[in-house]
């Protein structure tokens, strides 16, 4: 392991801890694997707000000599933070032999924070790309419809859901605790939390964690879209090699017979980018799933694409969650520019394409938000101490462009599929080396690997 040695100067101001509020901590509600306490935070709904919304923060108690704290997100991004970490006290052992353990359910999301926008936080399907400006402004209307819906709950909390105020979420949970530097775990779309704390509080940061997250610290918003067409390239190149010569030049041309003319399928039709989005699903699960997904695409050249359709309530590609905080989060973009990016990325990646949410999903479901996106995607400090991360085969890219942007990272990387080694997987290596970053400051060697 190599000893983090880093100038004091570049940590944290030269005083001393903030004094802490008093939070009552008493027993979490509900029952649990293990004992936790719950207390209550007010912060400002807008940095210059008086109104306030609560907080509802758990902590798992340090099992020694307690010498700091540790905040994490599990991604989503979702409420229920809470009994996220309540199902998996396991993975903080070590953690926990000299530090609390706490997370927070986030504002506006159902959970026990309150109040929640009253949304719908259900699977929302990715609509196909609009053939022209009228389709486009159709899903426009939709979208605003949808979330005008939404925002009637609470129209200040609505508008202020996005990663940076959730930041400042965090630095008000540091304050109450009295701790003089954030220690963070972030994985998933918790890592875009940590990501957005780090660049409002960098003086603040004594450690953090991201875990398969996507990279919402780029510079050049369409040149992180060519390199995440990239990687997914890479990944789904594992799937053609393993099925043989010829398969490839079929994948594509069913990919384009569908464009021309989407194959049915059980209840529903697939077209290009959705049959790309589908197998890419499959591929990411595992070695387990190819031969499924080979004799699917055989169906499909037949006229039946029912091998595709996923183990779920809806037969459609999307997502859960309903944007509210995606849309904040990430650019925008009209019909034009969609459109231009999707065929820029479809030449980049001829396998899969424009297939991926932050290309497909958010750009047609966040298209006439009534709110502005107020965080969007920009570089980390250089200040910050160094990072860690860890990301699968489908995600240790776009973790290690994050990290690589702070001087004397690492990043983990899992020779595997699956997402979210630290939380999801419960990687016994990675937990090990997470533990010692966040305890110790201590990295692993550069390109070190996890089994």
């Amino acid at each position: 392991m190599l000893k983090l040695l880093l100038p004091l100067l570049l940590l944290a101001p030269p005083h001393a801890a903030e004094p802490a509020k008093s939070l009552d901590w008493q027993p979490c509600p509900g029952d649990g694997v293990v004992a936790m306490d719950c207390a209550d935070l007010a912060v400002p709904i807008t940095p210059h707000s008086g109104r306030t919304i609560t907080l509802k923060i758990a902590r798992l108690k340090a099992t020694g000599p307690r010498k700091g704290s540790v905040l994490v997100n599990f991604g989503g991004p979702q409420g229920q933070q809470i009994a996220a970490m309540r199902s998996r006290p396991q993975i903080f052992e070590r953690i926990r032999a000299s530090m609390d353990v706490l997370t927070w359910d986030p504002r506006g999301y159902p959970g026990l924070s309150g109040p929640a926008l009253d949304c719908d936080w259900g699977f929302l399907r990715t609509p196909r790309f609009p053939a022209d400006q009228a389709g486009f402004d159709q899903l426009a209307a939709a979208n605003r419809a949808r979330a005008d819906r939404c925002r009637t709950t609470d129209p200040a909390l609505f508008d202020h859901m996005d990663s940076g105020s959730d930041a400042r979420d965090i630095e008000a949970i540091r304050v109450a605790l009295g701790e003089r530097r954030v220690n963070f775990i972030g994985t998933s779309y918790g890592g875009v939390l940590g990501q957005a704390y780090a660049r409002q509080y960098p003086h603040r940061v004594r450690t953090l964690y991201v875990d398969g997250t996507g990279n919402h610290s780029a510079r050049d918003w369409e040149r992180e879209l060519d390199a995440i067409a990239r990687d997914n390239e890479t990944f789904v190149r594992r799937f053609l090699d393993w099925a043989g010569p010829g398969t490839e030049r079929r994948w594509q041309a069913l990919i384009a017979q569908a464009a021309r003319e989407p194959i049915p399928a059980a209840n529903t039709t697939y077209d290009g980018t959705q049959l790309q989005a589908l197998a890419f699903f499959k591929i990411r699960r595992g070695p387990g799933q190819w031969t499924p997904l080979l004799n699917a695409i055989t169906a499909a050249e037949a006229g039946d694409a029912s091998g595709f359709v996923p183990d779920s309530s809806d037969p459609n590609p999307g997502v859960p969650g309903g944007g509210v905080k995606e849309c904040l989060d990430f650019p925008r973009a009209d019909h034009r520019q969609s459109a231009r990016t999707a065929e820029r990325l479809r030449r980049i990646a001829p396998n899969t394409g424009a297939s991926f949410p932050l290309a497909w999903h958010l750009p047609l479901t966040c298209a006439g938000w009534p709110a502005p996106v107020t965080n969007p995607p920009s570089p980390l400090p250089a200040t910050l101490p160094p990072l860690l991360g860890a990301g699968t085969w489908q995600d240790h890219a776009p973790t290690k462009r994050v990290t690589g942007q702070v001087p004397g990272s690492r990043t983990i990387r899992h020779d595997g599929p699956g997402h979210n080694l630290f939380a999801g997987m419960a990687n016994a290596c990675v937990i090990d080396h997470v533990s010692r970053y966040v305890a110790d400051r201590e990295l692993p060697p550069a390109d070190a690997l996890c089994p």
